[in-house]
């Protein structure tokens, strides 16, 4: 569950504006970017990072990705200032997550606003996007990034041999979720595992009383065979969408991740 915002973040933060980034946000985008690109490359794409952009380039880019139906970009604004970026990416193991990817702007670090920032991103996948829970992978190298995640509330689940980026990629992602507030109740209160909560019907308070059937919790027990066929189907049907080129913020594990075990397992 996300942890709460704390007084530093009310009393410095509460100005901030998560939004939805347009081709209108383009040269303040082009800006930040152009910005970062030194910390950008030692965990996203290293070839594309290695320089600064034109404007044409990174306009061109940031069309691809806001036309690439399998993600979403925000951006943290103070007043027309972008501060951080974070992307929402379809996962291939349940309808019910989203993977977040953030970024923040090289004059913003040190500044406690990443965290903040994927406070926000969470809280909106779950209040507004409907989702149950998120994840982020994040290199095993990347050690401030994992204690930001620890920080807003997600949970080490596992770590495990990729195709990491950036000229700091160590070859392992560390798996990182968080799990919405009826999630974390459910399975404080039946002694459940979250993760075999996040497609279980009792999730539905209607369908609250399935939570005692031992069928159906086996049924749902992670992983579940209905879901990892669905996953197999749904990643061959779905066409590669046409863009100008890569959107380079895409980690290359994001469309077939595996599926996620528990630590102890």
């Amino acid at each position: 569950m996300v942890e709460f915002a704390t007084q530093y973040e009310v009393d410095n933060f509460r100005d901030f504006e998560l939004k939805l980034i347009t081709p209108l946000d383009a040269l303040e985008y082009a800006k930040a970017q152009n910005e970062s690109t030194q910390q950008l490359s030692k965990y996203f794409d290293q070839d594309y990072f290695s320089r600064s952009h034109s404007f044409i380039e990174i306009f061109n880019d940031l069309m691809a990705t806001i036309r690439n139906q399998e993600l979403d970009i925000y951006g943290l604004y103070d007043g027309q200032r972008l501060l951080g970026v974070g992307l929402y990416h379809y996962i291939s193991y349940s309808d019910n997550g989203c993977q977040i990817v953030a970024w923040m702007r090289k004059s913003e670090e040190g500044k406690k606003i990443g965290t903040y920032l994927l406070k926000k991103l969470t809280l909106y996948a779950f209040f507004e996007k409907k989702f149950r829970f998120t994840e982020v992978l994040i290199d095993e190298s990347n050690m401030a990034s994992r204690k930001v995640a620890t920080k807003v509330g997600y949970e080490h689940i596992e770590t495990f041999t990729g195709n990491t980026s950036g000229k700091l990629a160590s070859g392992k992602y560390c798996r990182y979720i968080c799990f919405d507030g009826e999630i974390d109740a459910l399975a404080g209160e039946y002694q459940m595992r979250k993760i075999d909560l996040i497609d279980h019907p009792a999730y539905e308070r209607t369908f609250r009383n399935l939570v005692l059937n031992e069928e159906i919790n086996d049924a749902f027990k992670w992983p579940h065979p209905i879901l990892e066929q669905r996953s197999t189907r749904r990643e061959v049907s779905i066409p590669k969408p046409r863009r100008p080129r890569k959107t380079p913020y895409k980690i290359p594990i994001l469309s077939n991740s595996p599926i996620p075990k528990y630590k102890d397992e």
